[in-house]
């Protein structure tokens, strides 16, 4: 039988993607959880029973009820600015470097997978450091 501790702080962390998690421990086993899901699982009345909780303010860390809602994935996909950010993010100039150093320019990531054939997923990886090469290349951003 697990232990019943009232009024204990529990030490938050963010996941890779900068969503707030705890531990929670019962019958000696641990389980991770986000806290906008605890949250509006508390606070929150959900009664189409829809699947994710999205942050009205776009702040991951914001957990707060009112901040908070439920809704279907799509919906939580296209939210807000995401879209938007992410284009502007594929719109930076960037370098690609050839395995003897050359460096060569272009105005997106976009345009280099495009003219290099490479596929644009990857590179952006690349410029995200989740991958270090693709298609002979390693990218960086043109500052």
């Amino acid at each position: 039988q697990g232990r019943r501790l009232k009024g204990k702080v529990i030490a938050s962390f963010p996941n890779r993607n900068g969503y707030l998690k705890v531990n929670l421990y019962w019958d000696r086993s641990i389980k991770q959880v986000f806290i906008h899901r605890l949250v509006a699982a508390a606070f929150l009345d959900n009664p189409d029973n829809l699947p994710e909780v999205n942050h009205i303010d776009e702040d991951k860390g914001n957990n707060l009820v009112e901040n908070l809602e439920w809704c279907t994935a799509l919906y939580n996909t296209n939210y807000g600015t995401r879209t938007e950010r992410a284009a502007k993010a594929n719109e930076r100039p960037i370098y690609a470097v050839s395995g003897s150093g050359h460096r060569y320019f272009f105005e997106s990531a976009r345009k280099a997978a495009e003219l290099l054939g490479l596929d644009r997923s990857a590179v952006s990886k690349c410029l995200r450091g989740k991958r270090k090469y693709h298609g002979g290349f390693s990218f960086e951003l043109a500052v």
